[in-house]
Formats: structure tokens, C-alpha cells, sequence
């Protein structure tokens, strides 16, 4: 896809708060850091917590910049850091399983098909936890 169509689509997508799922889906798998990249910034602007199972996929990224943009773009859309960003590999590993288990736990069901989600940290008490009704994530 051109630049520049990329681009355009971008700027539409953020002007008009939604996406298309399924086309979002698609770039967000793409094997361009640059377009996944974008795409991340562009759900995370929609606010399209929909998305927050491929986002959590994302953070096991090869790619370093689409993993600190998906760990960004889950900060933005639930109000939780879980320190994902400078993390070291198995750190990282133990986070996403984090992740998981809350998506999991949250309604949204495993945010991969072939994994099972790891345990809940309990630390997470208001941290976007779907249980505390007075996090920042209760209030998007």
C-alpha cells in the first residue's frame, strides 16, 4: 500500500473516530512495522477498545517499535502501564501473560487462540482492573 494512501486513511480514521474492524485487523498483521505502528495510533486515538485483544498480540511483536507502541496504545485505552515499555524479555513475557488474563477476565475472551491466559496479578487493583469500578479505565 502507498504511503501516502496509508496516510490519508490514517487521517480519515482520526477524523472520523471509527474503524473498520476487519481492515484494521488486516493492518495491524501487516509485516510493516510502519503500518502496524499506525494502525496502533489510530485505534488508541478512536478509543476502539474492540481492538485491545490484537493489541495485547502485538507486545509479542519482533519488532521493538510496534511492541512499545502496542504497550502505548493499551496505556491510552485502559489506563494501565504495567511497565511493558524498557522491560527485559522475560519480564515482557510475564506482562503480556498479565494482559491476557485481565482481557480474559474483562470479557474479551483469550487475546490469542492458542494460548491460555496466564495468572492475574493481583497488584493490578486499580490499575484498569474491571473490578474496581473507580479506575481510570472504568471512566473511558
Amino acid at each position: 500500500m502507498c504511503r501516502n494512501v496509508l496516510v490519508a486513511l490514517v487521517l480519515l480514521v482520526l477524523a472520523t473516530g471509527c474503524l473498520d474492524r476487519e481492515a484494521a485487523v488486516k493492518r495491524l498483521q501487516a509485516d510493516d512495522p510502519r503500518v502496524q505502528s499506525d494502525t496502533i495510533a489510530a485505534v488508541a486515538n478512536a478509543r476502539d477498545r474492540s481492538m485491545i485483544g490484537e493489541l495485547i498480540n502485538l507486545l509479542e511483536s519482533e519488532d521493538e517499535g510496534v511492541r512499545f507502541m502496542a504497550a502505548t496504545g493499551l496505556h491510552k485505552l485502559t489506563g494501565t502501564d504495567r511497565g511493558f515499555h524498557f522491560a527485559k524479555e522475560e519480564k515482557r513475557k510475564q506482562i503480556v501473560a498479565e494482559w491476557r488474563s485481565w482481557w480474559q477476565a474483562a470479557g474479551g475472551g483469550p487475546a490469542h487462540a492458542n494460548e491460555e491466559a496466564g495468572p492475574k496479578d493481583a497488584t493490578d487493583k486499580g490499575k484498569g482492573d474491571p473490578s474496581n469500578e473507580t479506575s481510570k479505565e472504568s471512566r473511558l
